[in-house]
């Protein structure tokens, strides 16, 4: 079996270091004063001595209010601000598990992750406190039809304890944080001698199918990736670093950061909560200067295609991470030449607490790559549907494990997590999901998904290389590339859907479609054309952090479209 692993690079990564232990160290010397937070939200700074003092302080509070169980389960359903970083630290010092979840989410849909995560204490938004206990009243319903069915004992038996959080509302009665918590003593710090089954966190993740799961990250996962990244690249990750973080805390890619690589190497995080403007973006960057841009695919379009750098003062930065964005080289040029960054691909998953490859700074890649594996991560390349080796280099579906790699999912049978976790030459690995190669300087390119190439008369069409030449289109805001079945042929068809710029409508959206198509029909193999047509949206469909949900382009063919003239009702 062929594993792809570069040993020169190594690490040791300790075992009995748990998350509080590592909020009180630090990579490089950093003084108590040093600045690791600010908020729009509630305009509260933070340094890294008041996170030390004033989590230990808070879990004091909690342990003295409630006494919880180790290992009890707490929901933190917050927007971006320094209370959640605050309190997501104080909740891993009593011992507890953080189950991050959005709060803007429908109560039907906070219900299900109540559910996979059973919390026993709630960190709620004052803001959105009747969605929350919505959810929590659903879940129990949920939990009643199904264990009465079943004739069983409920496993989520008692009424989770809520606290609310920014906005006090003095009628519900709840407590609130940090407020009512903020003790003048602080609770000793803990010690584990094992912390690689320690829980840390329940993240809730798609995996590669099915609803969210509940994705089980131990205080060594986080720990691992916080190591592995700085060892991987430290001019990435110092102490004059900034960010204006966008991206919701409750999304793995913004926990790993802000709660736990910030406070070590000494970046600071401004917490911008949801939702994302441009403008306010922009006006953001001016008074914070971040060095750091979080070059989500929808976000890094906007910078690439439109003015922003020039109205705002973005001169401070050094780096802009895209993960997931399908750019040609023209694209690429464009969006370099907007600010004094430099572009980092970024490859990581919530199952890898997220981080598995990153580009370093100054490193060039071929075309499509992502970067070398983070170190200790290996992996192997499959045939996909199977366990047999893909050619070497790949392309084939990637499985990978490594130190911040998670053991299992919880909300799941058994099934699942065997099918999550196959076995190869006799250890477990994770099945990502995504066609990739390798090449021979370690380099991993993402080819795309098992479940999302697209499949025409046999041929397999990755829809990541059309968006590519779709987002270098002079008329094309942003685009995505997915599946539409032809009952008539039984066959998947490509399928694009472009967001255009607005001086399209005076040049007539039809005859833009139509320009595209036949562009984009000339750039790629006959296999590849775009059969299912070019269609015009007003917006795509995307998960909190920005990325696509190529299932649900399908759902969307209600514009205009290159193959007939239909009224230009660009909806979505």
């Amino acid at each position: 079996m062929k594993i792809y692993k570069d040993e020169t690079r190594e690490i040791a990564i300790p075992k009995d270091v748990n998350l509080t232990e590592l909020l009180h160290t630090s990579a490089v010397p950093l003084p108590q004063s040093h600045l690791i937070a600010t908020d729009s939200l509630t305009n509260r700074s933070l340094t890294l001595g008041e996170l030390r003092s004033r989590s230990g302080r808070i879990a004091h509070g909690l342990t003295k209010a409630y006494n919880p169980q180790p290992g009890a389960r707490w929901a933190i359903i917050l927007p971006n601000c320094v209370e959640y970083i605050e309190l997501f630290h104080a909740l891993l010092w009593v011992g507890g598990v953080g189950c991050p979840i959005n709060h803007a989410l429908k109560p039907s849909e906070l219900a299900h992750a109540l559910l996979v995560s059973k919390p026993s204490y709630i960190f709620a938004y004052g803001g959105s406190l009747e969605n929350t206990l919505e959810g929590i009243k659903m879940a129990r319903e949920e939990l009643e039809r199904v264990e009465g069915a079943k004739g069983g004992r409920r496993d989520w038996s008692h009424e989770p304890t809520v606290i609310t959080v920014i906005g006090r509302r003095e009628d519900s009665g709840y407590a609130h944080a940090p407020d009512d918590f903020l003790s003048r003593d602080m609770l000793p710090i803990p010690h584990y001698t094992d912390t690689t089954t320690r829980l840390a966190s329940i993240h809730l993740s798609s995996g590669t199918t099915g609803l969210p799961k509940g994705v089980e990250l131990t205080h060594y996962n986080f720990v691992s990736n916080v190591y592995q990244l700085y060892h991987h690249d430290p001019r990435q990750f110092h102490k004059a670093s900034r960010t204006v973080a966008f991206t919701p805390f409750v999304h793995i890619a913004m926990t790993t950061m802000p709660l736990f690589l910030g406070p070590w190497t000494g970046g600071m995080h401004h917490c911008m909560p949801a939702p994302f403007d441009l403008s306010t973006f922009g006006s953001l960057v001016s008074s914070i200067r971040p060095t750091s841009f979080q070059g989500v695919p929808s976000i890094a379009l906007q910078f690439a295609n439109t003015d922003i750098t020039t109205h705002h003062d973005f001169s401070s930065a050094e780096v802009i991470n895209c993960g997931g964005a399908a750019m040609s080289p023209e694209l690429v040029t464009r969006l370099l030449s907007k600010a004094p960054w430099e572009m980092i691909q970024v490859y990581g998953m919530t199952e890898g607490a997220p981080y598995v490859a990153y580009q370093r700074r100054g490193q060039v890649l071929p075309d499509g790559g992502i970067g070398n594996l983070l170190p200790n991560i290996e992996a192997v390349l499959k045939v996909a549907g199977t366990s047999d080796d893909a050619p070497e280099g790949g392309p084939g579906e990637l499985w990978i494990k490594g130190p911040n790699i998670t053991a299992r999912y919880c909300g799941v049978s058994s099934e699942a997590n065997v099918k999550a976790f196959p076995e190869a030459g006799g250890e477990r690995w994770y099945n990502t999901g995504d066609v990739c190669t390798i090449d021979k300087a370690g380099i991993v390119s993402v080819v795309g998904r098992t479940k999302e190439l697209i499949k025409y008369k046999g041929f397999q069409v990755s829809p990541t290389e059309l968006e590519a030449h779709l987002n270098s289109h002079p008329r094309v805001i942003e685009a995505a590339v997915g599946a539409v079945w032809d009952e008539t042929q039984l066959t998947e068809l490509p399928t694009a859907y472009v967001v255009l710029k607005p001086e399209v409508e005076k040049a007539g959206v039809g005859s833009v479609l139509k320009d595209i198509h036949m562009q984009m029909d000339g750039l790629v193999s006959g296999y590849k054309k775009l059969r299912g047509g070019v269609w015009s949206v007003s917006m795509l469909p995307k998960n909190a952090t920005g990325k696509i949900v190529r299932a649900k382009l399908r759902h969307h063919l209600t514009g205009g479209c290159s193959l007939h003239d239909l009224p230009m009702r660009a909806k979505i």
